[in-house]
């Protein structure tokens, strides 16, 4: 029964009866405690309130609350003697068989002057305890049983057994939807501070994750600039003692200097590649729009630096693009864009040539990089965007690289809301095209 049922059940009673009976002063009496019980949420005042009023109002030596756990197993409470004084775990010495059956039957058991009883009543314990009187009432609510109130006393009193259990039943009722709002209450409490402790652990976690990020990030560079600036030293000394003695070096010596240049340049490459991933993949790397002109800007000073490699090759390299886009975008990102698909066009062509498109189709800049090189496997061409891959076949044994390349276009060009699309077929040649909205 919800608590203002009672009361209004109990303010009814009252009145039609007259007011000053027993029962009537009883029920008056359970009417303030169980506002008393339910003035509370913590578990551990409401049982105090419950046993305390329990004891009271039976006049008993002491009482204990046992409540039923999810191991089908009564556990010890709590224990108040009649002055309120807590009973420890090892003061929990009752008469356990009343218990037991009080809460298997589901039905309240009084007991008085249980030494005098000889007809099979008063258990062993019963007598060894010195007990008189005792009273035992279940704690059931939604027809669930959660527990047991017991109080007993050495001393004897005579009272109205009908009207003392009535009156206990009654509080047990009560106490029984307390004690399950507590408990609720108390599980929502656990859970909300079990929450407060994940949500305290994912901010240390993130933060110590924020400061590896940026250590990381600070590594790298680091690590960039400690590689750059040693090479950069290498290539500009290797040109110098190239151009000084140019008139003095044969072919093949020459083509050694080509060489050093060449493989200083590809750590540079690789350096770079590896920094701009890091930042990708960390959540680093942050665009930054200015307008520029894309052919002025990028496409032209990228052909005229492929434009040498293609020629070592013995490839042709071509672009066909109106003289000027404006485009509002984060140049950066477009410059590695164009620079690693026309890298990966000549890399992967050993005869042709290199074709870079650039158009306008309905504000739509449309940018392709066509190649008459070895093509992509049709098994493989799913894969080619994940980072540190290369086919089998051509590509990882015959050919330099570490995989990053496409990794990274396909990264920035994500984050730029480019659309890339690729065609290919083996021993034939790709195709790469940059697809961006200039809305």
């Amino acid at each position: 029964m919800k608590f203002k049922d009672f009361e209004r059940s109990v303010l009814s009673s009252y009145k039609s009866k007259g007011g000053e009976s027993n029962s009537n002063k009883n029920l008056a009496a359970i009417l303030n405690i169980v506002k008393s019980i339910n003035s509370s949420l913590i578990l551990d005042d409401v049982l105090e309130l419950v046993l305390k009023n329990a004891i009271l109002i039976t006049n008993s030596d002491r009482g204990f609350i046992v409540l039923h756990d999810d191991e089908t197993e009564l556990i010890f409470e709590l224990g108040l003697d009649s002055n309120g004084k807590k009973l420890d775990e090892y003061s929990f010495e009752i008469s356990r068989s009343v218990v037991e059956e009080v809460f298997r039957s589901g039905l309240s058991k009084f007991v008085e002057n249980a030494q005098d009883e000889h007809d099979g009543i008063s258990t062993k314990s019963i007598l060894d305890l010195n007990l008189q009187t005792i009273l035992c009432s279940p704690l059931i609510i939604d027809n669930k049983k959660i527990g047991v109130i017991y109080v007993d006393s050495k001393n004897f009193h005579k009272i109205n057994s009908g009207e003392i259990t009535e009156t206990f039943e009654i509080l047990t009722g009560q106490a029984a939807i307390a004690i399950k709002n507590a408990k609720l209450y108390n599980g929502q409490l656990k859970a909300y501070k079990a929450l407060q402790k994940a949500n305290q652990e994912l901010t240390i976690a993130k933060e110590k994750s924020e400061k590896s990020e940026e250590l990381k990030s600070e590594f790298l560079a680091q690590m960039s600039h400690e590689i750059r600036t040693p090479l950069n030293i290498i290539i500009n000394f290797s040109n110098m003692i190239r151009e000084e003695y140019s008139d003095q070096l044969d072919k093949a010596l020459f083509d050694d200097f080509c060489t050093i240049e060449n493989a200083a340049k590809r750590i540079i490459r690789t350096v770079d590649l590896i920094l701009n991933m890091s930042e990708l993949q960390s959540g680093t790397y942050r665009t930054h729009e200015n307008q520029f002109d894309l052919i002025k800007s990028v496409m032209m000073p990228l052909f005229m630096t492929f434009e040498s490699e293609a020629k070592e090759k013995l490839l042709e390299l071509r672009m066909t693009s109106p003289k000027s886009i404006m485009l509002k975008g984060d140049e950066y990102a477009v410059f590695q864009i164009f620079s690693h698909l026309i890298d990966n066009a000549i890399k992967y062509t050993e005869i042709g040539s290199v074709n870079i498109d650039i158009k306008l189709i309905e504000n739509k800049i449309v940018a392709e990089i066509a190649d008459t090189g070895i093509g992509i496997d049709e098994k493989y061409i799913g894969k080619i965007y994940e980072p540190f891959t290369q086919e089998h076949q051509g590509y990882s044994r015959k050919f330099e690289g570490n995989g990053l390349g496409l990794s990274l276009v396909k990264r920035l060009c994500e984050i730029n809301n480019f659309d890339i699309r690729v065609e290919s077929n083996k021993g034939e040649g790709t195709t790469f095209s940059i697809i961006i909205s200039m809305d």
